[in-house]
């Protein structure tokens, strides 16, 4: 390959296409990528994953990511919605009784 060659090729480890810069035939488009591809061969971590994407792979793998967060929060607010709703229904069912007894003293009885 010379130089003067602009033909691009793949990289085998990220398939992006780049141009040669060495005088024998390269399989990476750079160092990062190699590094890479002798990792993932030896079974070792993926060093270009950022922290953030490994903290998010971890959390999915234990069953931690937001949704599920989100998921177990509500439920708490869920119980929170369900005994406001019964002490609404408590004090309707007090209120219809007042009403009663005060219609009972305005109104008589119908004979």
């Amino acid at each position: 390959m010379s130089l003067l060659d602009t033909s691009q090729i793949a990289c085998e480890y990220c398939r992006r296409k780049f141009v040669p810069k060495k005088r024998w035939v390269q399989k990476y488009c750079g160092s990062p990528c190699r590094v890479a591809a002798c990792n993932q061969r030896a079974g070792r971590a993926h060093p270009l994953e950022s922290q953030s994407a490994i903290k998010a792979r971890r959390r999915k793998e234990r069953g931690r990511t937001p949704t599920a967060v989100a998921t177990a929060q509500a439920s708490p607010a869920t119980e929170e919605i369900l005994a406001a709703i019964g002490q609404l229904a408590g004090r309707m069912m007090a209120m219809e009784q007042l009403q009663q007894q005060l219609l009972a003293l305005l109104l008589p009885p119908a004979t």
